[in-house]
């Protein structure tokens, strides 16, 4: 079928006129960006108009609900990209009810006002991007959304957190004073020269991406994947660094 007789075929199915079918798939297709369109054959379409036919065809319906089922797992990451932020302002501007499975945890982060991570048919924490990425329930929480360095440090009476040699403020005050886990986004770690208060490492594996270095440095409290933006200088396997913590980027994870 051609786009807009893709889009009608629900309502014509379920008895209204052709014409009266056609002109609201026109209307609704104009809705998800693909005014002129409408006598295309699907081949003639890249992968993104493809899956704005299928939304459109969804919300001709006029649903309470809509579901996306891994909606973008066939398009390229530019193109995903793009999807994801043309779902989201759809989301938006009619005021619709999203339910939005994915197994890509950007794309959770990226469309979400509300998240619910399931971990063998349980749920295992539900919240707000923020509050999933900034206070994981639990290790598996810590270590699904986003990349995560799980260490063991000691949370002092006064609030600041031991990690090795490196001292910082706690992220968190309503927890006792004790032994913790703690979880530190890659983005959070520093990498600088030798110095005191800072955690001694190795790098093992470098690589730069354009944007950004990526790092796996051989420490004392294990090895730890650090995202740098420093790209100037690319600190190659067999260099000795020093690590230190960012303001943010630190999670302390309740004992399970």
């Amino acid at each position: 079928m051609r786009v807009v007789d893709n889009v009608a075929y629900g309502l014509i199915v379920s008895g209204t006129p052709k014409k009266t079918a056609h002109e609201r798939a026109e209307a609704t297709l104009a809705g998800v960006g693909l005014t002129g369109l409408s006598q295309r054959w699907p081949s003639e379409l890249s992968g993104g108009q493809q899956q704005r036919v299928a939304v459109a065809r969804a919300l001709i319906l006029e649903p309470a609900i809509l579901l996306f089922d891994e909606p973008l797992s066939n398009l390229d990451a530019r193109l995903r990209r793009q999807m994801r932020e043309e779902i989201r302002a759809l989301q938006q501007r009619l005021k619709l009810t999203v339910v939005y499975v994915t197994h890509d945890q950007s794309e959770a982060l990226a469309v979400s006002d509300r998240i619910i991570v399931m971990n063998q048919g349980v749920i295992a924490q539900m919240g707000t991007p923020r509050e999933l990425y900034e206070r994981p329930a639990n290790r598996f929480i810590a270590g699904f959304i986003g990349d995560a360095n799980l260490l063991e440090g000691v949370l002092a009476a006064d609030g600041q957190l031991a990690l090795g040699a490196l001292t910082v403020p706690s992220p968190r005050s309503d927890l006792a004073a004790g032994p913790v886990t703690v979880a530190v986004r890659p983005e959070a770690w520093r990498i600088g020269d030798a110095a005191a208060g800072t955690i001694a490492g190795k790098v093992v594996k470098a690589a730069y991406l354009g944007g950004y270095c990526e790092y796996t440095i051989a420490t004392a409290q294990g090895e730890q994947f650090v995202i740098s933006p420093d790209v100037r200088t690319l600190r190659v396997a067999g260099t000795d660094v020093a690590l230190t913590l960012g303001e943010t980027g630190i999670a302390i994870i309740p004992r399970e």
